[in-house]
This record gives structure tokens, C-alpha cells and sequence, in this order.
């Protein structure tokens, strides 16, 4: 049923200037607005405003006025209306920006991990400036509301703002794929990373945390390592996820870094490992025996200053520590036998347990290279894939190298040669077996080694062993000397940018598709080591969901819209403390 249409709505209505005289009205949000008592009539109706001030205001002396009088009383009802108006807005105006920059305060609290009970001490800060710098601007610094509740709440708004502006990105994602890992915080809570990366067809990359979950109670987590709760083909994600969708099209990786690190299971370390942990405990675990090590190093004028404890998750730490190690293994002999503890340092002095040392060293130094250069946000999938191959070159090159007495590239094996042969030959026995090791493990990314090398090489591909789809165009690609020119002057985004949507539709969506994958679950370990920082000892009642908010900003590339934020605060509040 359609309502009936009023019929002064269609009787285009005007108000009359004389009616500001007249009756003291005056024309406001398209209502006439009484002067004297502020309040409005619906419609520009004469009559009704004649009747409105006849019966309200005729005996108030207004109706024994001249019609100069009358004019000069109404301009100065306006003015004062006027004056009133101009009074609120700047008060608003003024409430506006000290909330604008409450928000702008709690986003840098939030970015770079600091408490939020710090926007107190930001506040007591700015106010001691301010009695300096500008003190007639006092009032203004103390309308900024950042106690701990305020910037908590205005972090809550920015995490929904972020995630709103993410959700928008994904809208316009031709490719996206997804990494995870979990780890557990102070609090034992194993807690799932999910994050997500997108290339839209402008190949604009998005890299962002897209949730955070906790799994309470007996739930498996999800883990990247080549675990079987992540690859078991009927109870692992990887399984479940096929019966569930069964034809998909979905690219299955493991994380390189976490691979890498798990390959040198096939090294056996153990005997060097333990000595060398050994040593490192019984000088560092004991606390005067520690003070007394660091002056010795102090007075022999050494280059460094102390040992490196061994973890056994951190990536780099066994290489790291071998390495400290072997720097002062002269200097902690010495100490020994300055304390009279022969025991502790007898393998440093025995001959093949030092060789046996100098080759690991040697080799993890090799495998931390590796990895550093995998680390990093942002990394394209066929980069990180050469590294691989090439480090596979590489064992391959040592190994022959060592069947020859070769020992260039194990300069700390070198130093202490000659070598017996068969600690060489058992050498190249260790790095034949991790290389069968890195072989092994990743045998995923060796199944999309062809599409990685099209991205990467595209003029050196052989077309004939590619998918159909982009036989030719890549034939088209190759023949063309000035594209040839501009792939080897430009990066490779920069040129598929280039090409034209018209000729090469599939390589530009293969190229696409490429860039959106992660190769690793980096950025998840990045921010499990901010989540150490943000819930610690002294912060565990912290709950998940600030958790989240907290880790979604910190990881964020986006920058919170702040128009939008203010536009959607229906009110403004000052703080009323100035501490």
C-alpha cells in the first residue's frame, strides 16, 4: 500500500524575508526557526508562523514595536543565533581533532608493541612539552583522552578498520594463498596464525594476518613442517581438505625455512653437539664462573666478549654457537687450565673430535647463509626456490671437492689439515646424505619447479614441456627481441605490468598466480616473536581478542582510515584530567 502524499510537499514553499520582521522568524535546515524561543514550525506557512508568534510572543512587547524596531530586534536575535552556532561547531570542531589525535596516539602505541597503559605517561609527556613550547595551548593537550581504557577501546576501532579495509582488498584479489603455523604464549594457549596473500590484476601484493585463533582444550594445531597433522593423507589437513573438495586446485607447500632447518637431521651432530653445549653450560650456568670467563676474554683483549647459549627451535643458533665457539676455543683452553679443569677442555685438545668440529662449523655456516637469505617478508617463491637449488649445487660441489682433498670452501677444516682420509670420506658421505635429505623434503616444490622457471625464465623455457595454455603465448614472447630487452632491464613485476592483457591473457595470470604464494611461514614466525613481546610474564591477563587487534595492527600494511573512523563516532568526548 503506497502512502499518500502530503500535499504540501508539492507546493514548493519558500520563506519571506519579511516574515524575519515581521514575526521574528528566520529560515534554518529548511524550517523556519523562531528567534525568540528557538523553536522551529513545519512548514513556510504564513499562517502558521503568524499564529505561533501571536499566541507566544505578542504580549512580550514585541507586538507595540515600530517596524524599525522590530528589524533592528531581529538582526540582532540572528546575530546572537548566529554567535551560538559558531560556539558549537568550534567546540565540536575542537573535541573532533583531540579524539583524531587519541586515535592517531593509540595506533603508535599498538604499532610498536608498547603497553597500553603507556598512553598515560605519552600524555604526561606532551603536557610538559607544551607548558614549555606553547603553554597557552595547555587545554587543548588536555582535552586528549589516552588513559589505558580509552586507548584500548580506540585500538579495538582501528583492528575493525583494518580488518574492514582487508576484507575490501580481498574483493579485488585474482590469486591469494594462505599460510599457517601455531605456537603456544605465556599463558600455554596454542594459538593458530592464519595469514593471507593476494595479487590483484594490477599485481598490487597484499601480505596481511587475516585471523588469529585459539585452540583450547585437546585441539591439534596445524603445523607447516611437514608434520603429520599437516600432510597425513586421511587425518592431516591436507587430507581433509581434499575429501572435502576433491577437485581443487590447490598448491600444497611447506615451509621452506622450517624444511631447511629439519634437513640436518641427516647430519649427525649429536657427538660434537653435545661436548660443544657441554662447555657453554659449565661456563655460563654458573654465575662466578661466567664473571670470571668474560674479564679473561676482557683482559686477552679478545674480539668477543662472551659465549652463545644453544636453542634448539631458534633456526640459527647451532651454527651461530659452533661458530663462538671455535673463535675462542684457544682462549677457553686457557681459562681451563688457568681453573685446573683439564677435563672440561680435553676435546678441544684431541685431534679428531676437533676435526669432526671444524667440519660442522664449516657446514652450518653454509646452511645459516641459506636461511638468512630465505627470511624476509615479501619474497617471490621462485627466488626463494633458487636458493634451493643452487644449495643443492653447492653440497654437491663440496662433496666432490672433499673426495679430492679439496678444502676451499671449509676454510676452519682447512686450518687444522691435514685431514685423515677417512674422516674426509666420511664428510662427503654426511653432505651426499643431506643433500638425498633436501631432496626428499622438497619434493613439493620440485612438482611446480616448470611453472616457477616460466615466471622466473620465460625466454628460456622450452615450450614444448609447458602447459598448453601458454605454449603460445610464450613462443610469441620469445620471438619478440624488444620484450627480451625489457625483461632483462626491469624487475620481473615491472614487466609483467608491461604486457598487454590482449595478447598474453594466461601468462599474465600465471605470472599472477605465482606472486601470490608464499613460500614460507616467515611472517607467522615474525609475529609469534611479537606475541612473546606483547604477552609476557608481566602482560598475561591479556585477552585474545586485544591479542589479536594488537598483532593484526603491529603486522599491518594498511594505515587506519581515519576520516572514516571519525565519520562513524556519533559523539566526541574530551578527557576530563589533565594527567
Amino acid at each position: 500500500m503506497s502512502t499518500k502524499k502530503r500535499k504540501v510537499d508539492s507546493e514548493c514553499r519558500v520563506f519571506k524575508d519579511e516574515w524575519t520582521w515581521k514575526y521574528f522568524f528566520t529560515a534554518f535546515k529548511d524550517k523556519p526557526l523562531c528567534l525568540i524561543c528557538n523553536e522551529t514550525i513545519a512548514v513556510y506557512k504564513e499562517y502558521n508562523i503568524s499564529r505561533h508568534f501571536i499566541s507566544k510572543h505578542k504580549n512580550a512587547n514585541y507586538g507595540a514595536m515600530t517596524e524599525d524596531e522590530r528589524k533592528q530586534k531581529a538582526e540582532d536575535l540572528r546575530k546572537k543565533l548566529s554567535g551560538q552556532q559558531s560556539i558549537f561547531k568550534k567546540v565540536n570542531s575542537s573535541q573532533k581533532a583531540a579524539t583524531h589525535a587519541g586515535y592517531v596516539v593509540a595506533y603508535s602505541i599498538a604499532k610498536s608493541n608498547k603497553a597500553l597503559s603507556d598512553g598515560e605517561f605519552v600524555k604526561h609527556c606532551m603536557l610538559k612539552v607544551c607548558d614549555i613550547l606553547c603553554p597557552d595551548k595547555t587545554k587543548d593537550f588536555e582535552t586528549v583522552s589516552l588513559s589505558r581504557k580509552t586507548v584500548t577501546s580506540r585500538i579495538e576501532v582501528i583492528d575493525k578498520n583494518i580488518l574492514s579495509q582487508l576484507e575490501s582488498r580481498i574483493g579485488q584479489f585474482k590469486f591469494c594463498s594462505i599460510t599457517m603455523d601455531e605456537s603456544t604464549d605465556i599463558n600455554d594457549t596454542a594459538q593458530l596464525l592464519l595469514f593471507i596473500r593476494g595479487v590483484d590484476e594490477n599485481f598490487s601484493i597484499t601480505e596481511e594476518l587475516a585471523c588469529m585463533r585459539s585452540l583450547k582444550g585437546t585441539t591439534t594445531g596445524i603445523t607447516t613442517d611437514g608434520a603429520q597433522s599437516m600432510t597425513g593423507t586421511k587425518s592431516g589437513f591436507v587430507g581433509i581438505f581434499n575429501q572435502e573438495y576433491p577437485e581443487n586446485n590447490v598448491v600444497f607447500l611447506h615451509c621452506v625455512i622450517h624444511q631447511d632447518a629439519l634437513c640436518k637431521s641427516a647430519l649427525d651432530m649429536k657427538p660434537v653437539l653435545d661436548v660443544v653445549v657441554k662447555l657453554v653450560n659449565a661456563i655460563r650456568s654458573r654465575g662466578l664462573t661466567h664473571r670470571q670467563f668474560r674479564e679473561f676474554l676482557d683482559s686477552m683483549q679478545s674480539e668477543y666478549s662472551d659465549l652463545l647459549y644453544y636453542s634448539k627451535v631458534r633456526w640459527l643458533s647451532a651454527g651461530r654457537v659452533f661458530e663462538r665457539v671455535w673463535q675462542l676455543k684457544d682462549e677457553i683452553v686457557s681459562f681451563f687450565q688457568e681453573k685446573q679443569w683439564s677435563v672440561e677442555c680435553e676435546m678441544l685438545e684431541d685431534t679428531a673430535w676437533l676435526s669432526d668440529f671444524a667440519f660442522f662449523t664449516d657446514l652450518l655456516c653454509h646452511l645459516n647463509k641459506l636461511n638468512v637469505k630465505m627470511q624476509g617478508k615479501n619474497q617471490f617463491i621462485d627466488d626463494i626456490w633458487g636458493h634451493i637449488r643452487s644449495f643443492k649445487l653447492q653440497l654437491v660441489l663440496f662433496a666432490d671437492q672433499l673426495a679430492k682433498n679439496d678444502l676451499s670452501h671449509f676454510p676452519r677444516l682447512n686450518s687444522i689439515a691435514p685431514v685423515m682420509k677417512d674422516k674426509l670420506r666420511s664428510y662427503e658421505d654426511s653432505l651426499r646424505r643431506l643433500r638425498g635429505e633436501f631432496e626428499r623434503r622438497f619434493q613439493d616444490f620440485s612438482a611446480i619447479e616448470k611453472d616457477l622457471d616460466v615466471f622466473s625464465m620465460p625466454f628460456n623455457v622450452d615450450c614444448e614441456t609447458v602447459k598448453t595454455d601458454l605454449q603460445l603465448e610464450l613462443i610469441e614472447l620469445q620471438c619478440n627481441t624488444q620484450l627480451k630487452q625489457l625483461f632483462l632491464n626491469v624487475p620481473k613485476l615491472k614487466f609483467y605490468k608491461s604486457l598487454s592483457k590482449s595478447s598474453f591473457p594466461n601468462l599474465i595470470s600465471h605470472a599472477q598466480k605465482v606472486t601470490a604464494m608464499f613460500a614460507s611461514s616467515y611472517i607467522c614466525e615474525q609475529v609469534f616473536s611479537t606475541m612473546k613481546l606483547r604477552k609476557s610474564c608481566i602482560r598475561n591477563r591479556l585477552t585474545d581478542e586485544h591479542l589479536t587487534s594488537l598483532l593484526r595492527i603491529s603486522a599491518s600494511q594498511f594505515e587506519p582510515d581515519y576520516e572514516k573512523i571519525l565519520e562513524m563516532q556519533s559523539q566526541f568526548h574530551s578527557s576530563h584530567s589533565s594527567s
